[in-house]
Order: C-alpha cells, then sequence, then structure tokens
C-alpha cells in the first residue's frame, strides 16, 4: 500500500519538481498514473502466506508524500513568519491577510493571499478560485447580502483559513494569451495551492481535513477536473479525503470551457465528495451542463443543485444574486465546519516555495463606519 500510494503521489501533475515533489506532464499523468502504480507494486505471496501489516492505521485524510512530522512546524523557516513576526505582535489574529507569490510546478510565480484563522489546528480551509479573465480581487469585494463583508475576509471572521489564488495570466499574474496547455496546468496549479495548505496545516494553523472549495465560472471546472484525479485532495484509495465540501458557481458548458470538460469529473466526484452547484436558469454559459450533471450529483442526498431565477454568471452572481451567500455559509456549516476530525501531522517533502509576502492589516468596524457615515457628514456640514 506504502508503494502504491507513494507511486500515485508521486507522478501527479506538472514537470518539474517545485512544490514539495516531482510532477509529471498532466495527460500522460491521468493516463498512466494508475497503471505504474500497478506495475511499480511488488507482487505479494496471497492467502495464509502473505505477510502481516503492522503498519499503524491512520484515522483519516490524505499524506502528500515525504516524511512525517511529529508536531506543528511553527514558525521555523516559514517566509510568512520572518517577513511579519515583528507586525503581526500588534494584529489579532484573523485580522489580517498576507499577499505573497507561491511558485506552481513549472516555476511560474502566482500571486496568491492567505487568511489565517483564529481557530488554529482547529480551523476548516476554504480554497477560493475564480473565472477566466477576473482575479482573486473579486473575493475583496463587498456582498450586500454577507453583511456587506468580502467572502474571504467575511470566511475568515467566521474562523476559517482561506486561500485565494490568482490563475496563472489572470490577476497580479504576469498577463499573456493563454492557449489550451495553460489551462491544463491550472490544475497543476490547484495542486501546488493544495500544497501550500499541507504546509499550512503542519505549521498549526488550520485543520486540511476539512478542507472545502468555492470555485467559480471556469474555475468550478478546473476544479472538479484535478479533484477528480489521484494524488489530490480526494482519495481514491479508500481512505478519508481532505476536500469535503466542493461549491461550483456557474461551471461552464463544454464549448466555453477552455478544454476543460466538467460532466465527466462531477458524475465521478458525486458519490465520494460533497457538492453543492449553483446556476441561474437563464444563464446559457453553464444551465446546460448542470441540468445534465444534477441526475448523478442529486443521486446522493447529501449533494445540492440550485437554480436561481436570473441570468447572473460566476463572479456577478456570487455578489449580486440574494440569497447565494447564505446557501454558501450553510452549506460549508454542514459539511466541513461541522466534520469532527482532529488534527494530526501530515507527510510532505520540503516546504513549498513561495516569497514577495507583504501583509495586509484589515479595517475593523469602527473604520469601516467611520468611511460609511464621513461622507454624509461632511455634506451636512456644508
Amino acid at each position: 500500500m506504502r508503494n502504491r500510494r507513494s507511486a500515485v503521489m508521486m507522478t501527479f501533475v506538472g514537470a518539474v519538481a517545485t512544490v514539495g515533489f516531482a510532477l509529471t506532464d498532466l495527460r500522460a499523468w491521468a493516463q498512466d498514473a494508475p497503471k505504474a502504480a500497478t506495475k511499480d507494486a511488488p507482487k505479494q505471496p496471497a492467502g495464509k502466506d502473505a505477510p502481516k501489516s503492522t503498519a499503524k492505521k491512520r484515522k483519516g485524510g490524505l499524506l502528500a508524500p515525504g516524511g512525517p512530522k511529529a508536531k506543528a512546524l511553527g514558525k521555523e523557516a516559514d517566509p510568512l513568519g520572518k517577513q511579519a513576526v515583528d507586525v503581526t505582535k500588534n494584529l489579532t489574529a484573523g485580522s489580517f491577510h498576507y499577499g505573497f507569490k507561491l511558485m506552481a510546478s513549472d516555476g511560474t510565480p502566482l500571486a496568491a493571499n492567505y487568511y489565517p484563522s483564529r481557530l488554529g489546528t482547529g480551523a476548516p480551509v476554504v480554497l477560493l478560485v475564480h473565472e477566466k479573465d477576473r482575479s482573486n480581487k473579486d473575493f475583496e469585494e463587498k456582498i450586500t447580502d454577507f453583511g456587506d463583508r468580502p467572502l474571504a475576509e467575511g470566511l475568515q471572521k467566521d474562523g476559517y483559513a482561506v486561500l485565494a489564488v490568482n490563475l496563472r495570466g489572470h490577476g497580479a499574474n504576469a498577463r499573456r494569451s493563454l492557449g489550451s496547455k495553460d489551462w491544463q496546468m491550472m490544475v497543476a496549479d490547484l495542486q501546488s495551492a493544495y500544497i501550500f495548505l499541507v504546509d499550512r496545516h503542519n505549521r498549526g494553523e488550520l485543520n486540511l481535513s476539512r478542507l472545502g472549495v468555492i470555485a467559480l465560472g471556469e474555475g468550478a471546472n478546473l476544479v472538479a477536473t484535478w479533484a477528480n484525479l489521484p494524488g489530490g485532495a480526494v482519495s481514491s484509495q479508500g481512505r478519508a479525503s481532505d476536500l469535503n465540501g466542493l461549491i461550483l458557481i456557474s461551471p461552464m458548458v463544454d464549448g466555453r470551457s477552455q478544454g476543460i470538460k466538467i460532466l465527466q469529473p462531477l458524475t465521478a466526484l458525486a458519490p465520494r465528495v460533497p457538492i453543492f452547484v449553483m446556476v441561474g436558469e437563464r444563464d446559457q454559459a453553464s444551465i446546460d451542463v448542470v441540468k445534465a450533471a444534477k441526475p448523478a450529483i442529486t443521486r446522493v442526498p447529501k449533494n445540492k443543485v440550485e437554480f436561481f431565477p436570473s441570468s447572473l454568471h460566476g463572479y456577478k452572481m456570487l455578489r449580486l444574486e440574494p440569497n447565494v451567500t447564505n446557501s454558501i455559509t450553510k452549506f460549508l456549516e454542514e459539511t466541513i465546519k461541522a466534520k469532527a476530525e482532529e488534527w494530526e501531522p501530515r507527510y510532505n517533502l520540503d516546504p513549498v516555495t513561495y516569497g514577495e509576502v507583504s501583509l495586509v492589516a484589515h479595517k475593523d468596524d469602527k473604520e469601516k463606519e467611520k468611511e460609511k457615515t464621513e461622507p454624509a457628514a461632511k455634506e451636512a456640514a456644508k
């Protein structure tokens, strides 16, 4: 079992070893990993001659490859800790976030924001993935239906750790035209984000076995594809999975999905991961694929598909459609937040490569209220 697990995990998507383990080409890996795992595993005698396993069974969660850590890593050799150690002394937990560059598997730097939780090892964690031609700044915009809070800060305030990554070629990353190979590599980029979270888990900042993902538009297609591949956050070997709540808003029909089709991975994931899909009834970019996937998704009682009387899509639906954020928070509470899973250290190789760290302090409620009232006060004083 250990050999097979190592073979699968060591052959995940990508080109070079930069984010904790060696990566190979996505398409070749997707086709060959299961065969390689079977081929490379040594044959064992069957029946009564089979050796008895002395390995200690692990209660749940996936193991990223490498050596086990006996305890949380803390701030040793931590770029986030080194960059902000003096500043954070004056900030309360949950009142700031880090901006940084995460190195993808092929060496491409990816701009990202990480919002640590005040709950430490008890914290559920949410990965936020934007749609095409947008960025992770979408999760910094205030949402009226969410208490006038941005999604990322609001989730952090509710106790979640949050990671919002910019897809390559988007946001603060180097901008260029993107081809089909780039979109395939974005699936590997999500694995890099996942290994970053393994690192933060081992530093005692979150509990990765309580992982949820919220993804919009093309990002939903990418996330479903990533989650369905061996070596990601969903176990394919009978172990408990890290991913325990998958929220997809406006997933794209095949003709508009940049070659990242979603129907097959969604159908495969439906019995393995709690899934919630949301779409506008008049959203022509998404409605057909959601209708096609609905029977497979809703066959499992814990899964949900919700249709809204709207033509809004992706980011606009998240921000402007009433009750979307209420549905999101309820689903997260019922899945990852309610999940009882003890924190345990994970296998991992070297810490992921990231740098260019900055710290952003959030405005407290008093400052926000002052910003609201100041313009009116100035106008009245005229």
